[in-house]
């Protein structure tokens, strides 16, 4: 590791984090790592390799020379000069329209949040209609990109306190944030509700990790449970009560459970529906005659633009669409500016540009890298995740509905929940496999399901018991052991011909 050292013998020093041309100072100890000390600060840089320096996308400039901030520790004072490109900028998220409360959980005021994998959205709900809304990139990710390096790093006791003590930190900024914009008071929160996977709940509460880190892989809590808000370290009234809503298994989270009851996906009707939510963890449920199904499978972060060589999240100048003219590519960038890296939705658009231009084959075979704009790349290797990540999810869909025992013409209503999702082309998705053609008329964007299901639930608490019961009944296809899932799998890291 890279040491900047100084004969100081005070123990504490001052790095100045310089950003957009604006300045500003954190204290801390020496001998820090410096990807430490941003984090603990609120600012988390992409490190998809979980700070073990192979990445290289933590790239900084300390006192103007190019350093791994997971691989530098401090020992004096330092210019800390970040990258736009290598930091999370917040989700903008519009205020949803929800019906006025029917029985809150809360007296005045309540808070909901979802815990996602890469994204923590959080909700203010009040008497009205309105909400406040804020989002920002979960900060655990500068402690790994996907839920099993962060099981890995929580099997030690340091390990597990980071992440918890991270995502509490994050939740609390994000309720000051809200307080502020309503001219209220933190303590007048007296209710919340945050969901999320399984193991998002699990660091969440400080929970030992271990049952989730080898097999069986079994869930030893399903939550489900009411706590005080204080045992989870918020920052509410210190009478406020937290529900963390049920979860199904150790791979389907509450927030598969709060998803559904976003979309009345199990209204006790016979139709058939099928809910996917798209992202670093795949999770899928079907309900076919009153009984719901529900798998779990892992699909890596390129579908978040991460691991990408010119990957990023959807920060601004993220390439979020890609299309061609007259053999010719072209791309937008979010607000329009210059191109940094491409996000989720430009990856699936570029390789179903790629494939229709026969830059690549249905093997995905590239034999060089291709520029889309700028110097910005597609390497073979980034084909190569996008066809492991659309594979997994692809063999997860079909293989949920063999195990529901229907057919892809009987789904009726096919919903696509998460960011990524929000902002996906349904045609490229379609194109590249990632999801059945038959299901283009009937996809429908739902956007961030699993926080508007936690919402709901905060203003109808008698969505509790549904939720709980939803969770219970829920029969599980275990994808890992799935002979239907392995051989979609290997069938679906083929491209379809376009």
């Amino acid at each position: 590791m890279n040491s900047i050292f100084s004969p100081q013998n005070d123990d504490m020093i001052n790095v100045n984090v310089i950003k957009d041309k604006i300045t500003k100072t954190l204290t801390t100890k020496k001998k820090t790592l410096l990807s430490e000390v941003l984090n603990e600060f609120g600012i988390a840089l992409n490190m998809s390799c979980g700070g073990k320096g192979i990445c290289k996308k933590c790239t900084v400039k300390i006192d103007g020379k190019v350093r791994l901030a997971c691989q530098t520790v401090l020992n004096n004072d330092v210019n800390v000069e970040l990258f736009s490109e290598n930091v999370y900028s917040n989700i903008l998220n519009d205020p949803e329209s929800f019906e006025k409360p029917i029985s809150p959980m809360y007296t005045r005021w309540g808070v909901s949040v979802d815990i996602g994998t890469t994204t923590v959205c959080a909700a203010l709900s009040g008497a009205g209609k309105r909400i406040s809304i804020t989002a920002r990139k979960n900060p655990q990710v500068s402690m790994g990109a996907d839920v099993i390096s962060r099981i890995e790093k929580s099997l030690s006791e340091d390990g597990l306190r980071q992440l918890s003590e991270s995502i509490r930190s994050a939740i609390r900024e994000m309720i000051d944030e809200l307080c502020r914009e309503k001219a209220i008071s933190p303590l007048e929160i007296d209710a919340a509700v945050i969901t999320g996977n399984t193991t998002m709940l699990y660091l969440l509460t400080g929970r030992s990790t271990k049952s989730l880190a080898a097999a069986p892989f079994a869930a030893d809590c399903f939550f489900g449970e009411t706590v005080p808000a204080v045992s989870l370290g918020l920052n509410i009234s210190k009478k406020g009560i937290a529900y963390l809503p049920r979860c199904v298994s150790a791979f389907i989270g509450a927030d598969m459970i709060t998803a559904l009851l976003s979309c009345d996906i199990y209204d006790g009707t016979k139709k058939t529906a099928l809910l996917a939510d798209i992202g670093t963890n795949g999770e899928l449920a079907i309900c076919h005659e009153g009984v719901l199904y529900c798998a779990g499978t892992s699909a890596g972060p390129a579908f978040e633009g991460y691991e990408l060589s010119h990957g990023c999240y959807a920060v601004k100048g993220a390439i979020d669409k890609v299309w061609h003219k007259n053999n010719k590519i072209y791309c937008s960038t979010i607000e329009g500016i210059s191109a940094v890296g491409v996000c989720g939705s430009g990856i699936v658009d570029a390789v179903s540009v790629m494939l229709e231009l026969g830059i690549i084959d249905e093997t995905g075979y590239l034999d060089k890298e291709t520029e889309l704009i700028n110097g910005i790349f597609v390497t073979p290797e980034d084909i190569r995740k996008v066809q492991l990540a659309k594979g997994a999810i692809r063999a997860g869909i079909e293989t949920v509905i063999h195990g529901a025992g229907v057919k892809n013409s009987q789904i009726k209503n096919f919903y696509i929940a998460g960011s990524f999702g929000n902002y996906l082309n349904i045609n490229s998705a379609v194109n590249i496999g990632l999801i059945p053609r038959e299901f283009l008329q009937s996809a429908i964007m739902i956007g961030n399901s699993a926080h508007i299901g936690a919402t709901k639930m905060l203003r109808d608490k008698s969505l509790i018991e549904k939720s709980e019961v939803l969770a219970s009944r829920a029969k599980i296809i275990p994808l890992e052991s799935s002979d239907v899932f392995l051989k979609n799998f290997v069938k679906f890291m083929m491209f379809e011909s376009v």
